[in-house]
């Protein structure tokens, strides 16, 4: 969850960050605003406690109004993809953004947020899960956009719908198993059983997972084996992320970047002598044009209240080291550090839950814009991790 937080702020506000200025604008939130420095690629929308500022490349500051939410009041969602669900007069609701896309035919008794579990949207169908009583399971459901909703499982989790129509879904009762259900919702078999750090990539219908020392891909079609990890060198504890089309996996020494065929994208050796919550810190990022990734990495994190650096990396195609862009001084967070990237061409914005922020230039034909200072100086800033937060590309 960890990596997820860390990129969920770059994607909502980039869904919200071109407002215009608000009519009702707090008189304390519209007061002398500080200048912004110089050289930034493209606008930079940082959101405090007051609302959303535009950093501008001119060294301008625009107040673009209050934070709203870019889904309905009172719905659980997710941002990474804006979907949302909930309640409405005691029919589940389930959409995206501001958009409604399916109605419950049917009433439910229990309707708070939590009541509804994971929920996955494919093409033509949907799958969530409910929960009548959380001291049980929930029951799987499947419905089509247009169509009322069947009870088709219990205690398994929706994960991916294949490009066939199919669901997967993991069964919460045996730790791991993975399972494969027709369009109708009917069992067809197991995929495989103890599955670890199980990533699904909705946009192509695929499933990544881990047993053991083997790192596997379930196509809609078969489960194949993309790598064994000491063949590329990941001998520890191992975290598997998906990366644009690729497959990452890294431990506290090394990082393998892997491609759908099982050919090597790329590897690093991290920093040596890592501190005892040192590790990659970020989610990676692919670049727009897919030719590289780019990640943080802290030094000296001891996970209770130490001090030390955070790097920024660019790892491209092809190479067998990464390269450092940029590093920020700090003393890190206790409880939910984190740290976000997010690309604009060659440019990556960088934040993290101590509140620093920076532009860099990974070409190196520009020095990094540091933002901190600017965004500590908006009206509504608190710091110390007690008010709004956020920084995005406007």
């Amino acid at each position: 969850m960890r990596r997820v937080c860390s990129i969920a702020a770059l994607v909502v506000l980039g869904a919200v960050g071109a407002q215009g200025a608000h009519a009702g604008t707090p008189a304390h939130c519209a007061k002398a605003l500080p200048q912004a420095p110089f050289g930034l690629p493209a606008p930079v929308v940082a959101t405090t406690n007051c609302g959303l500022y535009g950093l501008e490349p001119t060294g301008g500051v625009v107040y673009e109004g209050p934070w709203k939410s870019p889904v309905p009041r009172g719905m659980s969602w997710s941002p990474l993809d804006l979907s949302w669900s909930g309640f409405s007069n005691g029919h589940i609701v389930i959409g995206r953004g501001q958009r409604l896309l399916w109605r419950s035919h049917d009433r439910y008794r229990g309707t708070h947020p939590g009541n509804i579990g994971e929920v996955v949207l494919g093409r033509r169908k949907l799958a969530f899960t409910y929960y009548t009583n959380f001291r049980r399971p929930p029951y799987l459901y499947l419905a089509g956009y247009k169509t009322r909703e069947r009870r088709v499982g219990l205690a398994e989790t929706p994960l991916v719908f294949t490009r066939g129509g199919e669901l997967v879904t993991g069964q919460d009762r045996a730790k791991g198993a993975l399972l494969l259900r027709d369009g109708r919702g009917r069992l067809e078999r197991r995929l495989a059983a103890h599955a670890a750090d199980v990533e699904p990539d909705r946009s192509t219908g695929s499933l990544v997972f881990r047993i053991r020392d083997r790192v596997l891909v379930f196509d809609g079609g078969r489960v194949r084996q993309l790598a064994y990890l000491p063949d590329v060198s990941i001998t520890g504890s191992p975290w598997l992320e998906l990366v644009g089309g690729l497959v990452a996996v890294s431990d506290q020494r090394g990082l393998v970047v892997l491609r759908y065929d099982g050919s090597v994208f790329a590897s690093t050796a991290l920093p040596a002598r890592p501190a005892s919550a040192d590790r990659i810190s970020s989610s990676i990022i692919a670049n727009p044009a897919g030719t590289a990734v780019a990640f943080t990495t802290t030094s000296g994190n001891t996970a209770y209240g130490s001090h030390g650096t955070e790097t920024v990396y660019e790892l491209a195609a092809g190479q067998s080291q990464a390269r450092p862009l940029f590093s920020e001084e700090l003393d890190f967070r206790i409880c939910e550090r984190m740290a976000w990237l997010a690309w604009q061409g060659t440019w990556l914005l960088y934040a993290d839950s101590e509140e620093h922020a920076a532009a860099i230039d990974s070409s190196a034909e520009s020095a990094p814009v540091e933002l901190s200072a600017v965004i500590a100086g908006l009206p509504g800033f608190v710091a110390d991790g007690d008010g709004r937060f956020d920084v995005a590309w406007g």
